[in-house]
């Protein structure tokens, strides 16, 4: 196959990168920071102890368009981050990862570093995003089904998330609206998800 032109060559890794890691690890693809055009953390990360009981889901509210591109899923990435560091004065985007509908996820402060998604909270989970607004609206299956299944038990295997790990959505902890009604009436039929006593 004769590949011409940067575009065409970064589409043949990713979907080489993509086939590999859902064959071999069984992980869903995930596009690094460098991949999406990200700033450079501020500051000094903190690292995460390993591995972790949680993961809390959020969804972005801003932009509230699924992203369905990789194209238009950087660009929200580095919307995103550029409000997190210069409005929101944090060191990073605040996420771990962020889904997009593009069926891939995107890098935030990833598996190590501590991230700020949920305030009080953020050193004992992941936080992942869905991009958009699901107040009345779900994200597409494919979506849905990274967060589900692909991101945790991948997450598992690699010892990064406990097997017993509690499911949470974002306004469980915070007071939001976070992630949104109809996604959040969705996540209580997930496996691991966990009412908590407020």
């Amino acid at each position: 196959v004769s590949v011409t032109g940067q575009g065409q060559l970064a589409q043949v890794a990713t979907l080489a990168t993509k086939e590999f890691t859902e064959a071999f690890l069984g992980c869903p693809a995930i596009h690094p920071r460098c991949r999406w055009g990200a700033a450079p953390y501020r500051g000094h990360p903190t690292p995460l102890r390993l591995p972790l009981g949680f993961l809390y889901v959020h969804h972005t509210y801003v932009p509230a368009p699924p992203c369905t591109t990789f194209q238009s899923c950087a660009a929200d990435m580095r919307s995103m981050q550029r409000f997190h560091q210069d409005v929101r004065k944090w060191d990073d985007i605040g996420y771990s990862f962020v889904v997009g509908s593009d069926g891939y996820l995107y890098q935030g402060r990833g598996w190590h570093w501590v991230g700020a998604h949920t305030r009080g909270y953020n050193s004992r989970g992941f936080g992942v995003a869905f991009v958009g607004n699901y107040t009345g609206s779900l994200p597409n299956e494919a979506a849905l089904n990274t967060v589900r299944d692909a991101l945790p038990s991948c997450a598992i295997r690699a010892g990064l998330l406990r097997p017993d790990y509690k499911l949470l959505g974002h306004r469980q902890l915070v007071l939001t609206h976070c992630p949104g009604n109809a996604l959040f009436n969705l996540l209580r039929t997930w496996p691991h998800f966990t009412e908590v006593e407020n």
